[in-house]
């Protein structure tokens, strides 16, 4: 009989593995960017999932939705409901 391999051995751990990252990434990629109105604690959470998620454009792409100006300019150029 042949010796199982790392793989076989290992199956679900890795399964689990990548489950649990996609749940992951799922889960900070639904959370939603924060305004200017959002408190620092949110916005530093915000921030610092992001990065750990590997996902640093996101995560640094808060600076214009952080200005006054950001509603009156979104609402110039998004169609009204």
């Amino acid at each position: 009989m042949a010796t199982p391999t790392f793989l076989q051995n290992h199956m679900w751990a890795i399964l689990g593995t990548f489950a649990t990252q996609y749940a992951w990434s799922a889960f900070i990629g639904a959370l939603p960017a924060p305004t200017a109105t959002s408190s620092t604690g949110y916005q530093f959470a915000f921030k610092f999932l992001n990065i750990l998620a590997a996902n640093i454009s996101r995560a640094s792409s808060t600076a214009v939705e952080n200005s006054p100006n950001f509603n009156d300019a979104a609402a110039k150029v998004l169609p009204k409901p």
